[in-house]
């Protein structure tokens, strides 16, 4: 739902924001009525019931397989590569990501992050709103004193009180979706991963950042897709959502001048031929033949048809056991 052109958008709203707070004559900026001081308390989105069912209805999940599971996001099993991979389903994606705003202060020797959550400007059924969010860097300076910033229009007051610096793409992205406080996520080897805080509109919401280090990826103004395949066999009447061949593999090597990896998935729905049976394909490549650049230039003798929908799935791949 949201862009990197949201992002700029927002940029220039904060500097034009800051601009208009800035006195027109020579004084030392006042207070702000949008900062909350050190400590204060940030109400979460459950004691919105309005905001709490919003979140709850376009976060992409099912609500009653949630539910069953006692609030834990489960695990689906695809294949990637020939091998059976792990993954996360966030429902329907756009290929326009949304900013998040993380906090950082200057030591001197490079950028720390400050205990303080990350800032984003919507949350899911908002216009605006991806799971996929760009970066940018808010540095704090040394007139900042813990005030919690909650709003896009605190952080515009934070500038022009001369309390943050102005906020700095970092032109990349990472699957960061939104979910109700009390979601936890199954990761498999150890306890379900709980969410980190996120502040929007004055609330405190819950988010996950997916893949580490390994899933930063650099961005642009349209997200990267890959592929998923959803098989069907000659006797069958649907294809199968439920084991997915992803063309995506995990990563190995954190990105650092092009995306290696997008959870952003379009459908490819495969008819395979009378003769084979979905569990005989393992990977991407038993079904297509593709360029370099991962376009596809013609079929196996598996596939008896196929038709590349307009249907885009956030698939997050598990890169580690026991992490998300």
């Amino acid at each position: 739902m949201g862009s990197i052109m949201n992002a700029a958008v927002l940029t220039a709203a904060l500097a034009t924001a800051a601009c208009r707070l800035h006195p027109l004559v020579d004084d030392v900026p006042g207070a702000s009525s949008h900062l909350l001081p050190r400590g204060a308390a940030v109400p979460s989105v459950l004691q919105n019931p309005e905001l709490a069912s919003q979140i709850g209805i376009n976060d992409g999940l099912d609500d009653t397989t949630l539910a069953t599971a006692g609030g834990v996001i489960g695990r689906g099993t695809g294949l990637s590569a020939g091998a059976a991979v792990r993954y996360w389903s966030f429902g329907p994606g756009t290929r326009a990501p949304s900013p998040l705003y993380i906090f950082y202060q200057d030591t001197g020797s490079g950028l720390t992050p400050i205990d303080h959550p990350a800032l984003i400007d919507a949350l899911p059924g908002d216009r605006g709103y991806s799971a996929l969010h760009t970066i940018t860097q808010v540095v704090t300076t040394s007139a900042y004193a813990g005030e919690l910033i909650t709003t896009p229009a605190a952080l515009a007051d934070a500038i022009e009180l001369g309390l943050v610096n102005v906020p700095v793409p970092t032109a990349s992205f990472v699957m960061s979706p939104v979910v109700l406080p009390g979601t936890a996520l199954d990761v498999g080897a150890s306890a379900p991963a709980q969410p980190e805080t996120v502040y929007e509109g004055g609330y405190a919401a819950a988010l996950f950042r997916f893949g580490g280090a390994l899933g930063v990826q650099p961005g642009s103004m349209l997200l990267p897709t890959s592929q998923v395949s959803f098989l069907r066999e000659a006797n069958k009447a649907t294809f199968d959502a439920t084991r997915p061949i992803f063309q995506a593999t995990i990563p190995t090597t954190r990105a650092t001048t092009r995306a290696t990896y997008t959870p952003l998935s379009v459908v490819i729905d495969v008819d395979l031929v009378p003769a084979v049976t979905a569990d005989m394909v393992t990977q991407d490549s038993q079904l297509f033949t593709r360029s370099a650049a991962g376009a596809i230039t013609g079929t196996t003798l598996l596939v008896a048809q196929f038709q590349i929908t307009t249907s885009i799935l956030l698939l997050q791949l598990q890169f580690t056991e026991g992490q998300p």
